[in-house]
């Protein structure tokens, strides 16, 4: 049986309370190992070292925006004070706003496995190459490109967000148009944080721009052909819509349990170090690696998956967020 946890800070028993000094900690040495691995990358002799330094940085991002994640959820820190600034801090390493962040994940909590985010499915109306083009660019970097791309743009073109050419895309669409307009002053002033910070790291540091940019880049391709797995292929349900992905010790550690994504949504009031107690036992736990493996075959029929599953298509209901 699942444990019922309640869903206000107050409601939380004092040994679910976040474990807010290892955050402040790890925050402390993830940003560091982040700062320090770019600059040595731009101080590097050889391109052969920055090859080196690549793969750790890129892996960097995963348990900072796991930090970042807990910030979402208010489960940083007790102090809500504290969790705002750590989370806009630590999203500029990401890089993008705090806000933006945050809005799009806790709309993801509401429209997660509906039309909007069935990435890797596609509907008989849909275009199957169009929407295997889509999948790649997302996965292959394009959604973390999204949200530096979209600070920038929403801080020069507030009105971008309502033009024709982001509405017509179904998830786009779903994403701006859950941030309320009150919000966009709040994300423009971090926006406009986040480049100025960059901007004074590459100064200050006398960072390589050349590295600089194969860095980021390759953080953002790491960060995004992980993103989506825990969610391919799980039932078309918001809430059990998830897996609690199966992972050496070591990567979970890395991840803050970020792989235990079906406790995350069964439970979003909880922090990232209880989760393992939060299984779902009447629930498959795919390897990692499986899961990572099938979803890189890039998006099926929905009919295929219903077959597979067992699920009929009218009972592929949608049910509220518990948020």
């Amino acid at each position: 049986m699942k444990q019922d946890i309640q869903t206000t800070d107050s409601a939380l028993p004092e040994r679910l309370r976040p474990p807010q000094t290892l955050n402040l900690v790890l925050s402390v040495a993830s940003v560091f190992a982040w700062i320090g691995l770019m600059y040595a990358a731009s101080r590097a002799e050889s391109m052969w070292v920055v090859a080196l330094i690549v793969l750790p940085f890129s892996f960097c991002i995963l348990t900072i925006y796991s930090l970042i994640h807990e910030c979402e959820h208010g489960l940083f820190h007790t102090d809500r004070r504290i969790n705002e600034v750590a989370g806009i801090l630590l999203s500029v390493f990401f890089p993008g706003s705090f806000s933006f962040l945050r809005y799009c994940h806790v709309g993801h909590h509401s429209r997660n496995r509906s039309e909007c985010e069935l990435f890797e499915l596609y509907y008989p109306h849909e275009n199957r190459l169009k929407k295997a083009v889509f999948f790649y660019f997302l996965y292959l970097g394009g959604f973390w490109f999204s949200v530096p791309f979209a600070s920038v743009v929403l801080l020069v073109l507030p009105w971008f967000s309502r033009t024709w050419l982001v509405q017509r895309s179904v998830s786009a669409s779903a994403m701006i148009n859950g941030i309320p307009l009150r919000a966009l002053t709040t994300i423009r002033l971090e926006g406009l944080f986040v480049i100025a910070a960059h901007a004074a790291l590459i100064y200050f540091l006398d960072l390589n721009p050349a590295r600089y940019a194969i860095l980021m880049l390759a953080q953002g391709v790491n960060w995004s052909c992980q993103q989506f797995l825990p969610h391919a292929h799980s039932p078309l349900d918001v809430i059990d819509g998830a897996y609690n992905l199966k992972v050496h010790r070591f990567y979970q550690a890395l991840l803050l349990n970020f792989n235990l994504h079906l406790a995350h949504h069964q439970h979003p009031r909880v922090p990232w170090n209880y989760l393992d107690r939060f299984d779902d036992p009447g629930r498959r736990r795919p390897g990692y690696f499986e899961a990572f493996a099938r979803f890189w075959r890039g998006p099926q029929p929905i009919s295929e998956f219903q077959a597979e599953v067992g699920v009929r298509r009218d009972s592929s209901v949608i049910r509220p967020s518990s948020m």
